[in-house]
């Protein structure tokens, strides 16, 4: 897909946001993660923004890389229950989003929530743990609506039930915003 200046313009901009951010707010080891996981939450936002898609090579290498960065930032004295919970916490939000997933096409009969969101799940668990998903979940959802509730005050008109909306760039945002809260508050 190509992009025009302007979107290209954007996403330097977002991308040297997130630098600027992370290594104002963080020391280097810290401030290297989070530009990491920013880079990589624009990059599925975008994809997901432009072709309704979350490339598995963007989204499944950051549950394995979620859990190290916990161990090797949070766990000082090397006991890995804290890794246990992360990872529990992956399981349990790819579970999560893909109940909503079946249980959404049961309803309806036809797919509401994609398999890249069910992996952004696992990946929110990975990175933030059962509380930070459940918020990653909320502000995702908060986001998600405002942006509805904007377009139709925009439009001045309801937006049909049958509208696509790429979940995807909203639950990457949320990602990376309660992980960087978690990690101001951590580190």
């Amino acid at each position: 897909m190509s992009y025009n200046r302007a979107s290209l313009a954007i996403i330097g901009l977002v991308a040297l946001s997130i630098a600027v951010v992370s290594f104002w707010s963080f020391r280097l080891p810290y401030a290297a993660v989070s530009c990491l996981l920013g880079w990589f939450m624009l990059a599925i936002a975008v994809s997901d923004a432009s072709r309704f898609i979350i490339p598995d090579i963007l989204s499944l290498p950051l549950i394995p890389t979620g859990l190290l960065a916990v161990y090797f930032l949070q766990c000082a004295d090397g006991d890995p229950s804290l890794v246990l919970e992360h990872l529990g916490a992956a399981a349990f939000g790819a579970a999560l989003l893909f109940s909503v997933r079946a249980v959404y096409f049961y309803w309806r009969d036809r797919e509401g929530l994609g398999l890249g969101d069910v992996k952004l799940g696992a990946v929110a668990g990975a990175w933030t743990g059962f509380q930070g998903m459940t918020n990653v979940l909320l502000v995702g959802c908060i986001l998600a609506l405002s942006s509805i509730a904007a377009t139709m005050l925009w439009q001045r008109r309801l937006l049909p039930g049958t509208t696509a909306l790429p979940f995807g760039i909203f639950l990457a945002g949320a990602i990376w915003m309660v992980w960087f809260a978690g990690a101001l508050a951590t580190s």
